[in-house]
């Protein structure tokens, strides 16, 4: 049976033994640790810290066990990490320091590489240091920054070159026009008013307008089929001109027109018969008195018909006395 102060001791004993194996466990030094050490060389340490996880596609397969600086005084950092896994790892895998949530955690992941060597306990693996948020961004950002400020410039140095502009008469000229500017505004409102004015008043008229050309449009569409008989007609007559020498028949034309044209300068001219007729006045003055005298021996057979013509009952005796 054991003493009271022995089994004090012994708890006591047994519970510095689980407290250091504790703080050494989250301190990522476990002695039941399997598996080989592997270390890889950063230009900084990326954030790492012991504990860490090492994955595989974002499967745990270790942890990390020491961050040191290099011991060349090169001022490198060197991780030291534990693999814990029968998974062929190739000799020139790459250990990148990546993020493994939003908050900003920090992992080791292994991007496997394709050699026929495996590593081996205490191998230096290849590293890779991925950008961090605040190094993407400030990349991102970085170009619009500059491209931010020469336009800051380039605004200066035009309200400068502005100010300068609106000095004296420019400035009253510009304030004019401005003015024509702000005036030529109102009035373009007053005529959108009118328009709308307009169109409300005439809503009716403009309707039925709209109704119209709806009601011939589909006048046109059940026509469809006659109109396009009109036009195959229409062509038709076009290719029978074209087919019919046309320009011979608009030569011939021209030529007959050339021809009526030098007939009538030759009866303006006075020439031939008809022409002579036209131009000379003595014809038509010679036709006039003829006719004028012929219009006197009518008025005076109408009044003196004796004078010309012989009227006897008796024809016979008339004659026997003319015999003798």
């Amino acid at each position: 049976m054991f003493s009271r102060e022995f089994k004090t001791g012994a708890v006591i004993l047994l519970a510095a033994l689980i407290l250091y194996y504790g703080i050494n466990f989250l301190k990522g030094n476990d002695f039941f640790k399997k598996g080989i050490e592997v270390y890889s060389v950063y230009d900084k340490t990326g954030g790492i810290l012991k504990s860490q996880k090492v994955t595989i596609n974002g499967f745990s397969i270790g942890s990390v066990i020491d961050v040191f600086l290099h011991p060349n005084n090169s001022g490198k950092i060197v991780v030291k990490y534990n693999i814990d896994t029968e998974y062929p790892i190739a000799s020139n895998t790459v250990a990148e320091i990546k993020s493994s949530d939003l908050l900003g955690s920090k992992e080791i992941a292994l991007q496997l590489g394709d050699g026929n060597a495996m590593v081996e306990d205490g191998d230096t693996l290849k590293s890779s240091l991925e950008e961090s948020i605040s190094e993407t961004i400030n990349k991102e950002v970085l170009p619009v920054k500059l491209k931010a400020e020469e336009l800051l410039a380039s605004i200066d140095t035009a309200i400068s070159i502005f100010t300068g502009f609106l000095g004296g008469d420019i400035e009253m000229e510009f304030k004019e026009s401005i003015h024509s500017v702000n005036k030529s505004l109102t009035n373009l409102g007053e005529i959108t008013e009118n328009i709308n004015s307009y169109l409300e008043d005439n809503k009716d008229i403009l309707n039925s307008a709209t109704r119209n050309v709806e009601k011939m449009t589909n006048t046109l569409e059940e026509n469809r089929d006659e109109l396009n008989r009109v036009f195959n007609n229409i062509a038709d007559i076009s290719d029978t001109i074209a087919e019919a020498n046309a320009g011979s028949a608009l030569r011939s034309l021209s030529n007959s027109s050339i021809r009526l044209d030098k007939i009538v300068k030759s009866l303006e001219n006075g020439g031939g018969t008809l022409g002579k007729l036209i131009s000379s006045d003595s014809l038509y003055y010679d036709i006039d008195e003829t006719v004028q005298s012929l219009d006197k021996l009518l008025l005076d057979i109408r009044e003196h018909p004796e004078r010309y013509v012989e009227i006897s009952i008796f024809g016979g005796k008339k004659s026997r006395n003319k015999n003798k």
